[in-house]
């Protein structure tokens, strides 16, 4: 699957992204299956799509797919017009991201899951690895706050 930059913008900026949200109240009731099944049959369809779970808490923690050529929310569209612009036909890759406020210090953490192509030829060892990705991030958040709890009491 392949997209230009001005092809990329004009679906952002026209809302034309598929989108899919969940809810988990909890991180034990988190269902990746869903996320997965929904984000393959939009992908065999080529199209481009954002898919996001919301576990409930405090401060919610959003773990994302997204569809991009770079390492960007597709929510950041004036960025991605300024990065994009006249970029010719590049493969489209899947980024996974993991949001909330002690993940990094920004509150946001981007990795590249692969390209859409691999994905489809190869879609468990890609679920494998986004699946360990989320794994990891919940268990740094889960970290900092133990941290941050423990220095409270202090």
């Amino acid at each position: 699957m392949q997209i230009t930059g001005n092809d990329l913008i004009a679906a952002v900026k026209a809302e034309s992204i598929v989108k899919q949200q969940w809810t988990a109240a909890d991180q034990a009731t988190i269902n990746l299956d869903a996320m997965f099944d929904f984000l393959t049959d939009q992908l065999k369809q080529a199209q481009l799509v954002s898919v996001d779970t919301i576990i409930s808490g405090d401060e919610p923690i959003h773990l994302a797919i997204e569809t991009n050529l770079v390492n960007l929310p597709l929510r950041y569209a004036s960025q991605l017009g300024k990065i994009l612009i006249n970029d010719p036909a590049n493969e489209v890759n899947l980024y996974m991201f993991v949001e909330h406020p002690l993940v990094t210090h920004s509150g946001l953490r981007i990795e590249l899951a692969a390209s859409v192509a691999a994905y489809l030829d190869d879609e468990d060892s890609v679920k494998t690895k986004i699946a360990a990705f989320f794994d990891k991030e919940i268990a740094t958040i889960n970290q900092n706050l133990e941290a941050m709890e423990i220095s409270a009491k202090s």
